[in-house]
């Protein structure tokens, strides 16, 4: 399992790169960029995509809907990356829909075709089984409750849902909505670096998108200890 999970992970990544690799040359969007220029290069690239809006827009989604499907831990970059490019609105509304979609691919899949035999593997895998008995009550707050704060994996939260006894429609809704906070602080993150300045890093805004960085990323840890658990958790690996 760890070595497939491993291979899996190799070629997603493989995957991802060779996907925007291909979208940029399509668009023309590598003649913009100037390696030894990084401040031109960035501007150049925003460039493109503001005169290619909409192919840009379907090309990180897709690939953001390729990461979560795939599992791959570059969901938050893509999500800055998001903000940078298109703003913290509409950056939030790809991330957001792009993570949705691969989160019920991925649950579709699990649920549909592997079933009982990835329930059999789940329950030996500790935070698993630790989802696992969390689901058994009211299925719908508690994913609710693990997409708005991060204290499990995010493809763990993904993959578990889908072998229990929730509902397709509570799966998606409580997705949907329980990820919009956390995407939208990584995506403002990521649009007010646009802003940034070197003279002046530390104005009000700046500040504020990255205390909401610090706030969500500290989340998990803060609500272990206010229900006396051991903080062992994972920090935000969402979107």
């Amino acid at each position: 399992m760890v070595v497939n999970r491993r291979l899996a992970v190799r070629l997603g990544v493989l995957a991802a790169v060779v996907l925007l690799v291909a979208g940029a040359w399509r668009f023309g969007l590598l003649e913009r960029l100037e390696a030894l220029h990084p401040g031109r290069a960035l501007s150049g690239f925003r460039l493109a995509v503001r005169q290619h809006v909409v192919r840009s827009l379907f090309l990180l989604g897709g690939l953001y809907v390729l990461v979560t499907i795939l599992s791959l831990p570059v969901a938050v970059y893509l999500s800055v990356l998001s903000g940078f490019l298109f703003g913290r609105w509409l950056g939030t509304g790809i991330v957001v829909c792009a993570a949705s979609l691969g989160a019920f691919v991925l649950f579709a899949f699990a649920r549909w075709l592997l079933g009982r035999w990835l329930r059999g593997r789940l329950e030996h895998q500790p935070q698993a089984a630790v989802l696992l008995q969390g689901f058994e009550g009211h299925a719908f707050h508690y994913l609710l409750l693990l997409r708005l704060i991060p204290l499990f994996p995010f493809w763990l939260v993904n993959l578990v849902p889908a072998v229990t006894t929730i509902r397709t429609r509570d799966y998606v809704v409580a997705t949907f909505l329980g990820i919009i906070p956390g995407s939208f602080v990584f995506v403002n993150f990521g649009a007010h670096l646009r802003r940034f300045r070197l003279g002046d890093p530390w104005t009000a805004g700046n500040l504020t998108a990255l205390g909401l960085v610090v706030l969500i990323t500290l989340l998990p840890l803060a609500y272990r200890t206010w229900k006396g658990q051991p903080a062992s958790g994972r920090g935000p690996t969402a979107g």
